[in-house]
């Protein structure tokens, strides 16, 4: 007899018609190389062939040290770029890298990519012999040194064709490092927008009410970024909470956790425990339904439903990699959030613009009451305090007190307003400042223009309140991303 299919509304974690069965976790990129030179060469320079060939490998070998690759071999004649095309469509290539050791007719690299996708991520690498000018070389260490010329013809090309338009672009020596976190980077960028494609977000309930910048289009989310957006009702949580005692080992185990990790104060044990029940509910829910991305509302609703507050769960999601995690209906900052942490490998800090400092030339962003442990100082406790807000618990609950360790940081958000996309970017650096004892986690941020300008100009720009924030300079990488996917960037 047929089983019946059944949904997963009602399957509580079974298998499902409407669910995967296996949670899709991030994928790494296969990566193709493309390097050619040109075969009219090498009967005029005997021995130019092997120089130019050796720096081919020399690329193959630098980006394989760090990625899936695909290196048919050094290409100079047609046939060979044929069958290099033919071999990088067999193995499935994410990414194509271009690559000339000389200068080389465009039609061998079109050749190629006849095989491969015309929307196929690419970076054109404009790579030399060596980065500096030597005047006492011969001619042939000119043409060694002509694959940028090659590939100026071929982007030109591309442009007066229209095809491949999104490519990105590198330009270094073949032994240049910097040239190498440069496409590092850009693989990065590339791996994020696929991955976001696969990318699974429950959201429980709404957007708080009156924030009116956080309210979104789940079918332009989905046009524009990838993710799909899933309904989770409150009471698939609470089915999963009620199926947990307040004794069951995994709560305890997580109540004990927190008192081994955190320094707490102000806390009754019983209070812990109760924010216990509700991590381990929240996890199992991320488990149960194959989530990458959990979206909650507290107020009025999960907190007053659990009388607890999300944060001792929501920290511990992000803790363990479980998935990215935001409150107040801001399926937008989960988004943001997966993206700075898949450009930056860190988790961000999920804050809203708080206040300005004009002696530091410094904004203040205030969290929301749970961090990732791993990305806090390790030179101060990470406090465990009384929530500094009550949305529906009785007495008191978890919230976090901490911040992250002072150095470069990029802020980020973005929106889907009456002008289309838009893309915000920024770069500063946090502070070692004094720790603000409001039991809530904070990072101070020095920025690049007077401050008061500074939030002026974002209040023109119309972005949303949230501030997400990660460690590192990742702001070149934000704008490969945006131009990728057609945002508009306002750098601030």
């Amino acid at each position: 007899m047929q089983e019946t299919i059944k949904s997963f509304e009602v399957t509580r974690g079974g298998k499902s018609g409407d669910l995967l069965s296996n949670i899709r976790n991030d994928q790494q990129l296969t990566v193709g190389l493309l390097a050619c030179g040109y075969f009219e060469y090498w009967r005029m320079y005997p021995g130019l062939r092997e120089e130019v060939n050796r720096d081919m490998d020399t690329i193959a070998k630098r980006l394989g040290a760090s990625h899936d690759l695909i290196y048919p071999g050094f290409i100079e004649t047609l046939d060979q770029a044929d069958e290099a095309g033919r071999l990088l469509k067999k193995r499935n290539v994410d990414i194509v890298i271009i690559a000339e050791g000389t200068y080389c007719p465009d039609y061998f690299v079109h050749q190629a990519l006849l095989h491969l996708p015309p929307d196929i991520a690419m970076i054109c690498f404009a790579s030399q012999s060596h980065g500096r000018l030597n005047f006492n070389a011969g001619y042939d260490q000119s043409l060694r040194n002509s694959g940028p010329m090659g590939l100026i013809q071929l982007t030109g090309g591309f442009r007066k064709m229209g095809k491949y338009e999104k490519f990105e672009t590198v330009v270094g020596s073949v032994d240049d490092d910097e040239a190498y976190v440069e496409i590092d980077g850009l693989i990065r960028v590339f791996t994020v927008i696929h991955n976001l494609r696969h990318m699974t977000i429950g959201s429980i309930g709404h957007v708080f009410r009156g924030m009116y910048d956080f309210n979104f289009d789940k079918t332009a989310v989905t046009g524009k970024f990838g993710p799909h957006v899933m309904d989770v009702n409150i009471d698939h949580l609470m089915t999963i909470y009620h199926e947990l005692s307040p004794g069951h080992p995994e709560v305890k185990q997580l109540c004990e956790k927190a008192k081994t990790l955190y320094e707490i104060s102000g806390l009754e044990e019983e209070e812990i425990l109760r924010s216990a029940r509700l991590g381990v509910a929240l996890q199992k829910l991320t488990e149960r339904y194959k989530l990458n991305g959990l979206v909650l509302l507290g107020q009025h609703l999960i907190e007053s439903k659990a009388n607890a507050s999300c944060y001792l769960g929501l920290s511990e999601i992000l803790s363990n990699d479980l998935a990215v995690a935001v409150t107040e209906g801001d399926v937008l900052g989960c988004i943001m959030s997966k993206i700075l942490k898949g450009l930056s490998q860190h988790t961000p800090f999920y804050g809203e613009w708080e206040e300005i400092d004009t002696d530091l030339n410094a904004v203040l962003l205030l969290g929301h009451g749970f961090i990732d442990r791993r990305e806090c100082r390790p030179d101060r406790p990470v406090m465990i305090k009384p929530a500094c807000e009550n949305w529906g618990f009785t007495g008191n609950s978890v919230g976090f007190e901490a911040t992250y360790t002072p150095g470069p940081v990029t802020i980020s958000h973005c929106i889907h307003d009456a002008r289309g996309w838009r893309l915000l970017i920024s770069e500063g650096e946090i502070l070692d400042t004094p720790p603000l004892s409001i039991n809530e986690c904070t990072m101070t941020v020095r920025v690049e223009r007077p401050v008061k300008e500074y939030f002026s100009t974002l209040m023109k720009y119309g972005f949303s309140h949230h501030a997400i924030a990660v460690p590192g300079k990742v702001g070149k990488r934000l704008e490969c991303l945006a131009r990728q996917l057609d945002i508009e960037i306002c750098w601030l």
